[in-house]
C-alpha cells in the first residue's frame, strides 16, 4: 500500500471517531436519563418476607392505625390492626386496609394470604375485642378492588368488596359505628 493511503485512512478513521464518540456519549446519557425516569415511576422494589426481615418491613408502612401483632406462617401473613383512638372512623380503617393490601401483594413477593383483623382494647380491663375481620388472597384480589377500597367516600362498603375481601364485622363494629355495615 501507498504511504499516503495509509496516513488518509489513519486520519479519516482518528476523524470519524473524533465525531462519534461524543454522539455516543449523549446516546448512553439518554438511557440513563430514562433508567432514572422508569425508576422514579416504578413501584419500589418488592421483597421477599421472611421472619428476620417482617418487622422492619411492616414498620416503613404508612399506617395511621398501629399493629398490634403480627404473625407469618407458611405465605399467609396475619396482622392485628389496633384502633387506639375512639375518634377512628372507618374510612381511615379501609385507608389502612388498603395500605397492607398493597404491600402483601404489590410490596412482596411471598405473600398469598393477608388474614387482617381490626380489634379494641377496653382501658380499663385490657381485653381486647374483634371488630372486623379481613381473608384476602392474592389470586383472588383486583387492582380495581383495591381502588374501590382506597377511595371510599362512604362508610359503608360494596358488596362486591365485602364478598372480594371476605370480610366480616362484629356487633361491636356495629355499635361502634352506628350500624355501618350491617349484613
Amino acid at each position: 500500500m501507498k504511504p499516503w493511503i495509509v496516513l488518509g485512512s489513519s486520519i479519516l478513521i482518528t476523524a470519524a471517531a473524533a465525531i462519534l464518540l461524543p454522539s455516543l456519549h449523549m446516546l448512553d446519557s439518554g438511557t440513563a436519563t430514562v433508567r432514572e425516569t422508569q425508576a422514579a415511576i416504578s413501584p419500589q422494589q418488592r421483597v421477599r418476607l421472611t421472619d428476620d426481615n417482617l418487622v422492619d418491613t411492616l414498620k416503613e408502612l404508612p399506617l395511621t392505625t398501629p399493629i398490634a401483632r403480627v404473625s407469618w406462617e407458611h405465605s399467609v401473613l396475619t396482622l392485628d390492626v389496633k384502633l387506639s383512638k375512639e375518634e377512628t372512623a372507618p374510612l381511615e380503617i379501609y385507608q389502612n386496609m388498603a395500605e397492607l393490601v398493597a404491600f402483601s401483594f404489590y410490596g412482596t413477593t411471598n405473600v398469598q394470604q393477608l388474614l387482617l383483623r381490626v380489634v379494641t382494647q377496653d382501658k380499663w380491663s385490657g381485653e381486647r375485642h374483634l371488630l372486623l375481620a379481613s381473608d384476602i388472597r392474592r389470586n383472588e384480589w383486583t387492582n380495581e378492588a383495591l381502588e374501590q377500597l382506597r377511595s371510599r367516600e362512604g362508610a359503608e362498603l360494596p358488596e362486591q368488596l365485602k364478598s372480594r375481601f371476605r370480610i366480616t364485622v362484629t356487633p361491636m363494629w356495629q355499635k361502634r359505628f352506628d350500624g355501618v355495615y350491617i349484613d
